[in-house]
């Protein structure tokens, strides 16, 4: 996780946290109806803001890209009960990884949940 996400989640959290006490102290001093209408718009202001976050995340967010060489798996979702095996002597080097899922040389990779994986590289 970078710092600036890091710091994002820090204040969202100190936020949240600063708006649920600065409620209930509400409640202390006012009367409950008040608090009511307060928790109202916070609880619509924090749906609006998360809604916007979601959307922007879902634009956000391209396609996986997917890469395997010599004997491995690799899969952008779930993958169940994969083995991977190399027995090669080489074939080059593996192509370099970037963004996405990758995996070389007799290995398993997902971009999601693996299940009962396997691997072996050598003869």
């Amino acid at each position: 996780m970078t710092g600036w996400r890091k710091a994002c989640l820090v204040v969202l959290a100190v936020v949240g946290v600063a708006a649920a006490v600065g409620l209930v102290v509400l409640l202390v001093v006012a009367d409950l109806d008040t608090a009511a209408a307060a928790g109202s718009v916070v609880g619509a202001v924090a749906g609006a803001a998360s809604t916007w976050v979601s959307v922007a995340m879902l634009l956000r967010s391209g396609p996986t890209t997917v890469r395997a060489h010599g004997g491995s798996n690799a899969a952008g979702g779930d993958m169940r009960n994969p083995s991977a095996r190399d027995t090669s002597a080489g074939s080059g080097p593996p192509p370099a990884p970037g963004p996405g899922v990758s995996a070389a040389d007799g290995s398993n990779a997902a971009g999601g949940n693996m299940n009962d994986p396997t691997a072996h590289r050598g003869p």
